[in-house]
């Protein structure tokens, strides 16, 4: 996530679906305390290890709610970087319209377990102005028909 997203000293990072913290995790060292990582997470439980799994980094901050619900009270900083690990559903609507509207967002790194969800969601972001840097894909699950895919967008 580090390569897709290419974090620096001070940004600020925006984490989506972000679970127990790891790509929170990557990149709090990397942005430092001149930056900040804000997390957003629905499930109690991974939003418990997150704040415990980012205790060493005060500049990173895990919101506890629906993504949606969060972006749409219009509360955070203004991020260069974004980084999504949505369920399988993919991108929620509002996600995507916040995200071809936040004119800070000049990266985005997207992980995705389900390659038509994504195919989805990057046209989707393609047609408001994104641009596919970089897809990868991993077979994470040798023998099994999933692929998890990391995609790079920028804009």
């Amino acid at each position: 996530m580090l390569a897709a997203t290419e974090p620096g000293p001070g940004d600020t990072v925006l984490d989506l679906y972000c679970g127990a913290g790891l790509f929170a995790g990557a990149v709090a060292p990397v942005v430092g305390d001149g930056g900040a990582v804000i997390g957003i997470e629905s499930d109690q439980a991974a939003v418990r290890d997150a704040r415990h799994n980012l205790r060493d980094w005060p500049w990173a901050r895990v919101h506890r709610g629906d993504v949606a619900q969060v972006l749409r009270r219009n509360t955070l900083p203004p991020a260069r970087l974004v980084i999504a690990d949505p369920p399988r559903a993919g991108l929620a609507r509002e996600v995507v319209g916040y995200l071809s509207q936040a004119p800070a967002a000049e990266r985005f790194g997207y992980v995705s377990c389900d390659p038509a969800t994504l195919a989805r969601d990057l046209g989707l972001l393609l047609a408001r102005g994104w641009a596919l840097e970089n897809l990868r894909a991993f077979d994470a699950f040798p023998m099994t028909h999933h692929v998890e895919c990391v995609a790079t967008l920028t804009r």
